[in-house]
């Protein structure tokens, strides 16, 4: 096997290229009003993708294998998770700065008293519970695809 001769070139570039990395934040903030407006709109529309892809393998009768299975596991766990972050960025409309201890920090917290709007954004964080599980059943589903046709292909 003939290796490209630069190949000892690529580790150093990427290093460097990290090494000047900025701050990366896992939230992304949008601008007022419309960012919201355009955010929530996409949440509504890859609920309504996803509920088509649902019903469509659920209708179909050529599609019964174990990988649409978990296929439809992960569009009803994502139609959920947008559901509820929906509703999570219109709790969070509801707050204001006052409501949080340490903004926008690594121990930001909820300030007493803690109100039902509160406790409803707070719950709505926890959307990691719906999209994790539904990431992790596509992955099954992709890799059931794959034995699949690697199956037919050696037929």
């Amino acid at each position: 096997m003939k290796k490209h001769p630069y190949i000892h070139i690529i580790p150093i570039i990427l290093l460097v290229l990290f090494s000047f990395a900025e701050n990366c934040w896992a939230l992304q903030s949008h601008g007022a009003p419309e960012g919201i407006y355009v955010h929530q709109m996409a949440h509504l529309l890859f609920s309504g993708a996803l509920g088509y892809l649902y019903w469509h393998t659920r209708t179909s009768p050529v599609i019964k294998s174990k990988g649409w299975k978990f296929l439809q596991i992960f569009c009803f766990f994502l139609i959920a998770w947008n559901l509820i972050a929906f509703t999570g960025h219109e709790a969070f409309s509801h707050l204001t700065p006052t409501d949080f201890i340490d903004k926008n920090t690594w121990k930001e917290q909820l300030a007493p008293p803690i109100t039902g709007m509160k406790i409803l954004y707070y719950l709505t964080k926890m959307d990691h519970f719906l999209n994790v599980p539904g990431l992790f059943a596509l992955v099954i589903s992709l890799r059931t695809f794959y034995r699949e046709a690697l199956l037919e292909a050696k037929k």
